[in-house]
């Protein structure tokens, strides 16, 4: 007889992950039984981002092997130098992934706000093999830029 929370899998009920059992469905070979995989990093906290090239927060996970769908986004806003660029990008395995590469310039000069808030994002179908992380890095070209809003999810899709 099914319980609330539980999956029909192979013609059995077993319960979901963290329902009564309080570990994940794993198959022999350690695969999440039900096939997803599926991690979400939000942050309403302010992150700063500076000239080195590093990882958002914590906007990084090592899922299993399988091929996710990675999307991510945040505003921004530079706090100094006018015309600083913020390049924002996946990278998989430590290999950044050319074609994710957003860059954007959250401040003018002249007529425009010196330091407008923008909204930035990227997303890409990547496989990895169980070991490889999957991070979302971020630098500036001068001085700081804030990352607020921070959202990175990665969904196993096979």
């Amino acid at each position: 007889m099914p319980v609330k929370g539980s999956i029909l899998f192979q013609g059995q009920y077993i319960n979901a992950p963290g329902v009564n059992s309080g570990a994940p469905l794993v198959d022999n070979g350690g695969n999440l039984a039900f096939g997803l995989y599926n991690n979400e990093v939000n942050s309403s906290a302010a992150i700063t981002v500076t000239t080195t090239v590093g990882v958002i927060g914590s906007a990084t996970v090592t899922p299993v092997a399988g091929t996710y769908l990675v999307i991510a986004s945040g505003n921004i806003t530079a706090s100094s130098a006018a015309g600083n660029i913020l390049t924002f990008q996946i990278y998989v395995g430590g290999t950044a992934q050319a074609d994710t590469k957003r860059t954007a310039m959250p401040t003018g000069t002249g007529a425009l706000n010196a330091f407008q808030n923008m909204t930035i994002s990227t997303n890409k179908l990547v496989t990895v093999n169980g070991s490889q992380a999957i991070a979302l890095e971020a630098s500036s070209s001068a001085g700081t830029i804030t990352v607020t809003g921070l959202n990175f999810d990665v969904v196993r899709i096979a």
